[in-house]
This record gives C-alpha cells, structure tokens and sequence, in this order.
C-alpha cells in the first residue's frame, strides 16, 4: 500500500483507505501467528488459570486477582473456536486478535508488575511478555501493542488502589527492558525474509519457466508462419499434378478447413502461451518506474478483452464491454492491460467454477474521475475473505481447504493501479455477484498530458 492516500482523493474515500490501510496492517501483523492461533489461545488460557495458586498460595506475591486472570480466559477462548465464528465476523479476527495480545501481555502483566511492586517474578513475567509479543508480530506491530498495553495498565495501576512504586527497582529494570524493546526489530526479520525468499524464488523460477517455454514456442511460431507461407504453393502444385493426371491424394474442402483452423489454433495457442508467461512475470517481478503516457482506457480495454487467452469460445461469450463513455489514464498500456487480465482471469475461473455467471466490463467517466467496473454474477466472495484479497500470498478458494494460488494477482493489480495514482477496491455479495471498482482522476478524452 501507499504511505499516504493520492491527493486528489475526497477527504472521505481518503479516510476509507486510511481505515483499509490499517485493516491490512493488523492482518500483516497478525500473519506470522495465525498457524498457531488456536495452540496460543488454549496454552494461554491454561497458564492464566493454572499460575493463579502458585503466585497465590505457592509463591505467594504481593498482589493477584482471580477475576482479572478470568477476564483473560474469557477474551483468548473465542480465538480457539475461530473456525466456528460466524462468516460475517472473521473479517474482525485480525482486530480481535490485537486486542486479545495487548490485553493479556502488556497490559496484564505490566499492570501485575506495578501492583506487585516489581517483585522479581513478576520482573521475569514482563520480560517474556515482552519477548513473546516480539515473536508473534512484526515491529509496527509489536511496538503499537507494547505502548497500547504498557500505557493502559501503568493508567490502570494509577487509578487504582496501589502501593508507592519502588523506584530503585524500577530503574535497574529499565536497561533490561530498553534491551528488550530494541531487539523488537530483530523478531520480525525471520518473516520479512521468507516473504522477500518466496519474492525472489518465484522471480528466478518465473524466468526459468519463461526461457525454457518461450525457444519453443518462438520455434512453433515459426512453424506456423511457414505452414501458412507455403500452404498455397503447395496447394496450386497439387491442382496441377492432378490435371496432369497424376496420382496424388483426393484433397477435399473438409481438408482445407482443417488445415485453417490447424494454422489458425497454432497461432493462437503460441500467443495465449506468450500472455500467460508475460502476466507470470509482470506478477512476481516488482514494478520498476515506467515512463507512463496518456491512455484511452475503453482502447485499452477493448484490446484486452480481445486479446485475452480465453480457454473456449464460451469463456469469451462470457465478457461483455458496455457503454461508450472514455477517458484518459496516465499510465502503462502493459500494466492497465495486465490488471484487467487478472481481474478477467479471476472472474472467468470463479464463475467457471459455479457453473453460471456473466462478467460485465463498463467504463464511466465524471467530473471527479474516470471509473472502470468488473463485475461477474458468480458466487461471491465470503465477507471474511473480502478484506484480504489484495494481500500479497493471501489466496483463498472455497473448495480447496482455503488455499488455492499464489496470491499474487490481485496484489500486483493493487500495486499497478496506485502506480498510476489510481485506486482499486472491491465489493461483493456472497453467492450473488463480485464487483472490482478501479478509479483513476478525472481526464477528459480531449486532455493532453
């Protein structure tokens, strides 16, 4: 995403993708921890219950409370059971999440600190906090809910009933906890550096596949172009020889259309090959700056939709573009074509895979921007998967145990859209339609850039 909104966005659709921007933040943040989501939230609200009578009757510290460590079963439980949460409410689990950490880590066990007068336990317990909230999120992450939650229990512990607070034992602990706070960047690396891994093997691997692939398509595009050069000699030789009565092979009309769609599907396989191998590395490779230029969008679109790599004459009786209104994006012709591709090859595998649905392409042009809808009538995306599909490596397929992809088309198609001050959003209706709404500012068709 980028660091701030386009500009010349409407201060409520700025405030939008501000919201969406921290959406996605939080669901970043809460990744790295969502394999092992339901083994955290039973181990933690076992530790909460079984702890109680040891810092209470065993180990008997200043200060415990049962009905706060109770609280703190209370909010992890729900994470164990996520999978049975209704579908409207999964989209909250990110945020849910953020708040279940801030408040059994930072704040339960700073807010225990204080009230214990920096025991030497309770020292240790923040300590592992600490390092426990550095493993599960990456640094943003980790340092909001620190701050959050150390901010919380100290305001806690201040209202409250409390003893004066032991400040030469506060200030040894302070060189242990500033330590502690600076290695937060390092707990984070390990997961940038696998998401920059799958970056870079899926690169290598992207041109491995495309050099391999494209020698012999260049060698059957030549075929095809010779096949089709000498198709007609070969033709007029063989009338020939039959009027001199030779004996040659009958070689009937049926034969001759055989022969042109033969050439014709040559044709259009190499180039359906060459698209799909140019979309495979416009997706895994990051986007260098382009020189963009001005574009009429409905040329551009009609091209694409014309070009692109249908698997059947039904998947292209399928798209329909609509209307007659254009307008100018500044831009790359390879970029905006390749996200309508993506949108395209999306929209064509889902209603594909429903057994019905159409996809609607239109183009409308205001005085505040020029506007370019997909819309399919197919099965929808659920309101959980909603949120997260322009995630890079979220992929999500109904019938495949969740995962199916790569997770990087529509990632891609985010980054391309806001390369060219654009925004791309989507909005759906489970089991009824999906709908991608790509905006660009408002260019008049008579603008000259």
């Amino acid at each position: 995403m980028p660091t701030s909104p386009p500009a010349t966005l409407p201060l409520w659709s700025r405030l939008r993708l501000r919201l969406l921007q921290l959406d996605d933040a939080m669901f970043e943040h809460a990744r790295p921890s969502q394999p092992t989501l339901v083994a955290i939230s039973l181990i933690g609200s076992l530790c909460m219950l079984l702890y109680y009578p040891i810092w209470k009757y065993a180990l008997p510290q200043p200060y415990e409370s049962l009905p706060l460590r109770i609280a703190g079963c209370v909010v992890l439980l729900p994470l164990s059971m996520q999978r049975w949460w209704p579908r409207h409410l999964r989209a909250l689990l990110p945020a849910y999440w953020h708040a279940t950490v801030t408040f059994v880590l930072p704040f339960f066990a700073g807010y225990m600190l204080l009230r214990n007068g920096g025991s030497t336990a309770w020292l240790l317990i923040h300590l592992a906090s600490i390092y426990l909230t550095m493993m599960m999120f990456d640094v943003a992450g980790f340092l909001a809910i620190f701050a959050v939650g150390s901010t919380l229990a100290w305001l806690a512990w201040l209202l409250g009933p409390h003893l004066p607070m032991p400040v030469e034992r506060m200030l040894l602990y302070l060189p242990l906890l500033a330590m502690a706070v600076a290695l937060g960047p390092l707990a984070s690396l390990s997961q940038k550096h696998a998401d920059q891994t799958r970056i870079q093997a899926l690169t290598r691997a992207s041109n491995n596949i495309a050099h391999e692939l494209r020698t012999p398509l260049g060698a059957l595009h030549i075929a095809g172009q010779a096949f089709r050069r000498y198709l007609p000699d070969l033709l007029v030789s063989h009338r020939l020889a039959q009027e001199a009565g030779l004996p040659v092979a009958e070689l009937r009309p049926a034969h001759l259309e055989a022969l042109e769609r033969g050439m014709d599907t040559i044709e259009h396989e190499v180039g359906h090959a060459h698209t799909v191998i140019d979309m495979l590395l416009m997706a895994a490779r990051p986007l260098d700056p382009q020189q963009f230029r001005p574009l009429h969008a409905r040329a551009v679109l009609r091209e694409a939709v014309l070009r692109y790599p249908y698997a059947s004459r039904g998947e292209q009786e399928r798209v329909h573009l609509h209307g007659e209104d254009d307008f100018i994006v500044l831009g790359s012709e390879p970029l905006l074509t390749h996200v309508i591709f993506n949108l395209l090859r999306n929209a064509l595998f889902h209603t594909g895979r429903a057994g019905k649905g159409e996809i609607d392409i239109r183009l409308e042009y205001t005085a505040n921007h020029g506007l370019i809808r997909v819309r399919d009538s197919g099965p929808g995306i659920p309101p959980d998967v909603l949120p997260r599909i322009f995630n890079r490596f979220y992929s999500y397929s109904e019938d495949r145990g969740g995962v199916a992809g790569l997770g990087i088309g529509l990632a891609f198609s985010r980054e391309a859209v806001e390369r060219m001050d654009g925004t791309i959003s989507c909005r759906s209706r489970w089991g009824e339609y999906t709908e991608f709404l790509i905006s660009f500012p408002a260019r008049g068709t008579d603008e000259r850039a």
